[in-house]
């Protein structure tokens, strides 16, 4: 018995294609989630913390990495990493906002970590929904 396969590069090619840009729109769709649930838990005093993000998201064969930070620096001193991670008592502004929410729907209070709490309890999270955005890809095939 003989049994002949044929393979369609283009096929395969399109897939992996496919596959990249699904796995880059959902990493951007965390990042975006994260900064925006760590801006909404970041204290208040004039507004300039919750703004002092950057975001990137990179790819590179089939891998997506992606970095989040804050940072304000006044005459040397870095206030964006104060607020996260020391700890001090919140000054009126800060006790009037809600706090953030993630994409779970989980509800994180303004304060210190205003960045690692949402990621860490968002993280199952954001597994799942680039999961399930790459599932449509494979079943879409």
């Amino acid at each position: 018995m003989k049994i002949q396969v044929k393979i369609h590069d283009h096929v395969l090619k399109r897939m992996k294609k496919d596959i990249c840009n699904q796995l880059k729109q959902a990493v951007h769709d965390c990042v975006d989630n994260l900064v925006r649930t760590s801006s909404e838990t970041a204290p208040h005093d004039k507004g300039i913390l919750e703004k002092s993000f950057a975001m990137e998201a990179t790819s590179n064969s089939g891998t997506v990495t992606a970095t989040v930070g804050y940072c304000i620096k006044e005459r040397g001193f870095n206030y964006a990493l104060a607020m996260h991670e020391l700890s001090y008592r919140l000054g009126p502004k800060s006790l009037a906002k809600p706090g953030g929410y993630g994409m779970s729907g989980k509800r994180y209070p303004v304060g210190n970590k205003f960045l690692t709490r949402p990621l860490e309890g968002e993280a199952q999270t954001y597994k799942q929904h680039i999961e399930r955005e790459l599932q449509k890809v494979l079943k879409g095939a």
